[in-house]
């Protein structure tokens, strides 16, 4: 029989180090402590970006996004469309496709004793010393801010190609209207309590004529890690995914940076290389730095150095910051041609 891979967490970096161990050989065994999968919330977007190490299954896809509608205190900036593409996905399908396609063991209700480095398996107490830790948001240590969102129904006049992205500059966060299948994902995200933002949601919603008569399916909240990368193991499980930061922290894209850090971790742990040096090599990891650096430099602008950035920005610039594609340097080049907001900017970003 293969020698066996153990992934603790059916997450997405579970899924992205499942389907590579599987995929080189290996008998993988997952180890979920809940009792199934993807239940934390999220927008469930993905870009489509050609970086994934497994193809999007058909039916895991809800809806295909062709536009992003973005808007900045309230005012509209562009609605752009051919550079960016991306789907809204039901999370579980898409992981259990991951680890269907390669035939990978999954156990529920399964708890990792962290401490001894063993689980339960069936009746069976087994020592797990081979693998990855995908364990989510409660085993990361670094910064998180909360996210709340109804999924509604009955929502008129909403594309359903689009996403809606809202800035809130005095927030440092934003709303979004995301569709979800025939239904509606509205939340909002920032620097602010759970129950602030129940509050600044349901002024949001009450306030847009479009949702103030929708009926609410779902109430959901979370927990986002926008704190930047947090590299190490667990025992002797490297973690990956959001216990490792794998969270872009500007946009709080997960789904995607988490299952190539589990993909590139476990493919480097069998091939017998370093996987926190492959991990820090990934342009994931590169990207998220970058995203957490420029957040820490919004928290240091004022709201309307805020507000003249990111309304100084065009399309492409916003869609290579949110996918992590841009550079540091890129960007200070593209203010200068912006004298106004560089004049202000550029010193802060180049000095940190």
């Amino acid at each position: 029989m293969s020698k066996a891979f153990y992934v603790v967490g059916g997450g997405p970096g579970g899924a992205g180090a499942a389907y590579a161990a599987g995929k080189l050989g290996y008998r993988v065994i997952v180890l979920e402590a809940m009792n199934g999968l993807a239940l934390k919330p999220c927008g469930r977007g993905i870009p489509v970006t050609g970086d994934l190490p497994f193809s999007i299954p058909k039916e895991a896809v809800l809806n295909n996004i062709s536009y992003v509608d973005l808007y900045v205190d309230g005012t509209h900036l562009f609605k752009a469309g051919g550079f960016l593409r991306g789907v809204i996905v039901d999370k579980r399908l898409l992981l259990e496709h991951a680890f269907s396609s390669v035939g990978a063991e999954v156990y529920y209700n399964s708890k990792y004793d962290i401490r001894r480095g063993v689980a339960r398996i069936g009746g069976d107490i087994v020592e797990v010393n081979f693998g990855v830790f995908a364990g989510g948001f409660a085993y990361y240590d670094g910064e998180r801010i909360p996210v709340v969102q109804y999924v509604v129904a009955g929502v008129r006049d909403v594309d359903f190609e689009s996403i809606e992205i809202r800035f809130d500059t005095r927030l440092l966060g934003y709303y979004y209207v995301f569709p979800h299948g025939d239904e509606v994902e509205v939340g909002v995200g920032g620097f602010e309590s759970h129950g602030s933002l129940w509050r600044l949601l349901d002024k949001f919603i009450e306030n847009d004529p479009r949702l103030r008569s929708s009926k609410v399916r779902r109430r959901e909240a979370a927990v986002v890690s926008i704190g930047g990368l947090r590299l190490g193991y667990i025992g002797k499980l490297v973690k990956v995914g959001e216990a490792a930061g794998y969270v872009l922290p500007l946009t709080g894209e997960g789904i995607r940076p988490s299952i190539i850090s589990g993909y590139v971790a476990a493919k480097a742990m069998i091939e017998g290389r370093d996987p926190l040096e492959a991990l820090r090599r990934s342009w994931v990891s590169r990207a998220i730095r970058i995203q957490r650096r420029l957040l820490e430099w919004a928290g240091k602008l004022s709201v309307e150095e805020r507000r003249s950035l990111l309304r100084g920005l065009g399309p492409l610039e916003h869609a290579e910051i949110a996918l992590g594609t841009l550079r540091l340097h890129r960007l200070a080049s593209r203010l200068l041609l912006k004298p106004r907001i560089a004049i202000k900017l550029i010193p802060r970003i180049l000095m940190g």
